[in-house]
């Protein structure tokens, strides 16, 4: 019997040691891959849209982020055409004299926002498309050096191409833009059934787990709280894979905050991950014997990285709670914009997963040492 047991206790220490390298592997590919492309600045935009957005470079001088808000405009809805005028390496631009066109699709232009001096270079204009179809529109920017006394709020002739810069001493760039009816509505519904599609299958598949070890004769008599155990995973994967579906809006704000979220998304994944190492690791930690006749009993092996697994996944995700509640009240770290960010749909299913994870992880953290307790007063295994 003593034999057995220092062959299950260094199972036990290879299976922890495993752990501990998969989760510093994990941060450390994740710094690696990510600190590389962090810059000072980025389109200071709320989100980063999935259509009309473009971003591009004009000249040697600068890059323009411009998108238009609502994502998916319709006709005869007001519209905010966004941009945000860099430089080239990233940092905001300031006292720039900008002018605005829209062209329909056969060339004809139906708007302009006159030469216009602007303070810093992240700015909107108002504007309703009349119908469906494509249009294009062009920001010009003044070069520097020019005297700008006679050209302030005028408008110059329009052009046949739309790039061209002849006689205007300014550089110009050209975005397309869609103009639609109902492909919005479909792509957002479409979005948020794979959100909700990913969860659900991360369930049944949970669930065929736990059922599949509930019917195997070693398990017959577990304990009727493993189930917990089963609904963390799933709230953690759950939260994982939203992380994963909004992480590349962000960017449009700061590139920080996409690569954080991408970061909690995989921290979160790798969680769920090496909880469900330790719940197999789990099934030779205690004699096959003693578990048919006791399923409570457990290691104090298992409980030690047990308990600290909980503990990360507890303070992580009341980080991640925090920070969010913070950047819905004030505005969040690092952002160009002196405003808190929108709630919307996907940040409460978020957080609504993760405060049901929190109280899962409370309740498991409770029973696991209810069963520590247990195994310390009536197993002969207190000292393995």
């Amino acid at each position: 019997m003593n034999s057995y047991l220092f062959n299950q206790k260094n199972k036990i220490n290879a299976n922890a040691l495993f752990l501990d390298r998969f989760l510093i592997a994990i941060f450390a590919i994740s710094f690696c891959i990510f600190f590389p492309f962090v810059q000072p600045a980025e389109g200071h935009f709320d989100h980063l849209a999935h259509n009309n957005a473009a971003g591009f470079g004009i000249s040697d001088k600068y890059y323009v982020n411009e998108q238009t808000e609502p994502d998916y405009p319709k006709p005869n809805e007001l519209t905010k055409i966004q941009f945000s005028v860099q430089d080239k390496k990233g940092h905001d631009v300031h006292n720039i004299i900008a002018m605005i066109e829209i062209y329909s699709s056969d060339g004809q232009r139906i708007s302009v926002f006159p030469w216009t001096k602007l303070d810093v270079g992240d700015f909107a204009v108002p504007y309703v498309f009349p119908k469906v179809g494509e249009y294009q529109i062009v920001i010009s920017i003044l070069n520097e050096g020019v005297n700008t006394s006679q050209i302030l709020n005028t408008i110059p002739p329009p052009r046949t191409l739309l790039n061209d810069n002849t006689d205007c001493n300014c550089e110009r760039g050209v975005l397309n833009a869609s103009v639609v009816n109902t492909f919005g509505a479909i792509f957002t519904i479409l979005l948020y059934t794979s959100i909700f599609g990913a969860v659900f299958v991360l369930g049944t598949v949970l669930f065929w787990m736990y059922w599949s070890r509930r019917k195997n004769a070693l398990f017959s008599d577990y304990s009727k709280y493993d189930f917990v155990k089963y609904f963390v995973l799933l709230f953690a994967l759950g939260a994982s894979v939203v992380h994963l579906a909004i992480y590349p809006e962000h960017g449009a704000l700061r590139l920080e905050y996409s690569i954080f979220l991408l970061s909690a998304s995989a921290i979160q994944l790798a969680y769920g991950i090496i909880y469900i190492l330790l719940i197999f690791s789990e099934d030779n930690s205690i004699d096959n014997r003693l578990k048919k006749t006791d399923k409570l009993l457990v290691t104090k092996q298992y409980y030690k990285k047990s308990l600290i697994l909980n503990l990360f996944g507890l303070i992580g995700s009341l980080v991640l709670i925090s920070l969010y509640l913070y950047s819905v009240i004030f505005p969040p770290p690092l952002s160009p914009n002196a405003k808190p960010e929108d709630v919307d749909i996907a940040g409460i299913v978020d957080k609504s997963l993760e405060v049901i994870l929190v109280i899962g992880i409370l309740f498991l953290m409770k029973y696991e040492r209810r069963r520590y307790l247990y195994t310390f007063r009536t197993s002969k295994l207190k000292k393995f």
